[in-house]
Parts: C-alpha cells; sequence; structure tokens
C-alpha cells in the first residue's frame, strides 16, 4: 500500500502542477484531486463516492471513500479528506467512518504550518503531504 501511496502523491503533484498558476484556488485543487483519487479508488477495484458522508451521521462527509460492494453489505475500504493544512473538524468527520485505510492530504506549500496541524493525526491516520 506505500508505494501504491508514493505513486499516488507523485501523480497528485503532477495534477496541482498543470493547474496555471493564477488560477490555482484552494476548491480547484481539492477537486481536481477528488478527480483523480476517483479514478485511481476505480483502479482499486472499489466503488468511488465522492463526499459521502456515513448514515445518520451528523457530522460532514469526507472527500472520497471507496467502497467494496462484492459482499452481503457494502463495506468501505479506504477514505480521503483533502486540506491545504490537516484541519482536525475534518479530521473528526474521518473518524466517524468505519474503514481500514484513512487518509489525510494536504497540500500547502508551507511544510511548516502542515507540519504544525498534522499534530492532531494519530497512528489510525495516513497523512500525504504533497509539498
Amino acid at each position: 500500500m506505500n508505494e501504491q501511496l508514493t505513486q499516488l502523491a507523485e501523480a497528485m503533484r503532477r495534477e496541482i502542477d498543470a493547474i496555471p498558476q493564477t488560477m490555482r484556488q484552494e476548491a480547484v485543487i481539492r477537486q481536481g484531486l477528488v478527480c483523480l483519487l476517483y479514478q485511481a479508488v476505480k483502479d482499486m477495484g472499489l466503488t468511488p463516492l465522492a463526499g459521502w458522508k456515513p448514515p445518520r451521521s451528523t457530522r460532514g462527509g469526507v472527500d472520497l471513500v471507496g467502497v467494496d460492494g462484492s459482499g452481503e453489505l457494502p463495506k468501505v475500504e479506504i477514505a480521503f479528506v483533502i486540506d491545504p493544512l490537516v484541519e482536525l473538524p475534518r479530521l473528526k468527520d474521518l473518524e466517524w467512518v468505519d474503514c481500514p485505510d484513512k487518509i489525510v492530504i494536504s497540500f500547502s506549500e508551507r511544510a511548516d504550518k502542515v507540519k504544525q496541524s498534522s499534530f492532531f493525526l494519530t497512528k489510525d491516520h495516513t497523512h500525504l503531504s504533497l509539498y
């Protein structure tokens, strides 16, 4: 999985670099990364669902989940949240998702700010800092 995530992180960096500098807005970057991850999750043999949130949850949704629908009940296998920095409310949204792989992606070029914000991460999260 680590090799797969390393390749995915490199593809996400290329995706951000492809956006013209004057058009790089937080929402544009996030949606571009969701689109890229959507296809990557599909390639993993999972069903991608963007903006999903657990039923009866009062929390916000996560950016993308990968669902294995081959069993009797569909099961979330991987979940992603994408933000410039590691945001505590988004981590709490991710905690509501019952799955083995919880991926937090940060895309701020300010490595010092990303490092400070990563204080909230636990061993249950995999953090991909793109810069």
